[in-house]
């Protein structure tokens, strides 16, 4: 539901539209005549704006009056969750968002996305995004907008599995206490993922929602490797110690621990 649906309230805004586009165009003309030296234009051009700007102080009340009652109505059919959530969740997912969730707060890897009483917050992390608009149609497409950016991106898999590679052998070199990298020893992805931002300004770059992201991409491939090793995501027995993967299909997977093999030993 959008306030320009109200017809009243559409033909109250044609009009003020009309007598603002007669001023901005006699001020223009107003303005042009006195650089000219144009008297008699510059005295019609005044005459003008005068004109209008007492039709618009006389009809100004009521036109606020039928915008502020179009906006009132607007405001309590959002506060009206069984009206409102069905509307912005069916554009939503008209604009292509895999929502899951129940109003005021919904997710959708990497995003988390919440209501308040006066604004709509989109977090990827800590990172967030504000908006103050309501109507479901503007929302969603603000929401596809910054969605489509994060999913539409490049993943560099090789890139990426270079970074758990490295991260992996520190950690297991650390977790064995011995230079030997011993492979096929499960490494918490939580360890991994702390080593990969151990300075703050990278977890701020990179927060854990979009790792998990890019782990649920990586997911995806029928064979995950990196040069002469093979990668394997296992669960934990330990819930608190899973990623929650949400593929492309909007299927969950669990994983807590990164297993990497060498393939000749496999």
């Amino acid at each position: 539901m959008n306030s320009l649906e109200h017809p009243s309230e559409k033909s109250t805004i044609s009009e003020v539209d009309a007598i603002l586009k007669r001023l901005l165009k006699n001020w223009a003309s107003s303005k042009k005549a006195r650089k000219d030296w144009d008297f008699k234009t510059g005295s019609q051009s005044l005459d003008s704006i005068r004109e209008d700007i007492q039709q618009m102080a006389t009809r100004w009340p009521d036109q606020e009056a039928v915008i502020r009652e179009a906006t009132q109505i607007d405001q309590g059919f959002v506060a009206d969750i069984e009206q409102y959530a069905p509307a912005i969740e069916t554009a939503l997912r008209e604009a292509g968002i895999p929502l899951r969730g129940t109003y005021p707060t919904y997710e959708f890897p990497p995003f988390k996305l919440s209501f308040s009483q006066e604004t709509v917050r989109l977090a990827l992390g800590r990172r967030s995004q504000q908006t103050k608009a309501f109507a479901p149609d503007q929302l969603a497409a603000w929401v596809a907008g910054q969605y489509k950016r994060v999913i539409e991106s490049k993943f560099d898999s090789n890139r990426f599995c270079k970074e758990l590679f490295n991260a992996y052998v520190m950690l297991n070199q650390l977790e064995m206490k011995t230079e030997v990298v011993q492979w096929g020893h499960p490494i918490l992805l939580k360890d991994i993922y702390k080593l990969l931002t151990f300075r703050q300004s990278a977890k701020q770059d990179y927060p854990e929602p979009l790792f998990v992201f890019d782990l649920a991409r990586l997911k995806e491939q029928t064979e995950i490797q990196y040069e002469d090793h093979a990668f394997e995501l296992v669960p934990s027995r330990e819930q608190s110690k899973n990623f929650i993967l949400v593929n492309s299909w909007g299927q969950e997977n669990r994983v807590g621990s990164l297993t990497i093999y060498d393939r000749e030993n496999k």
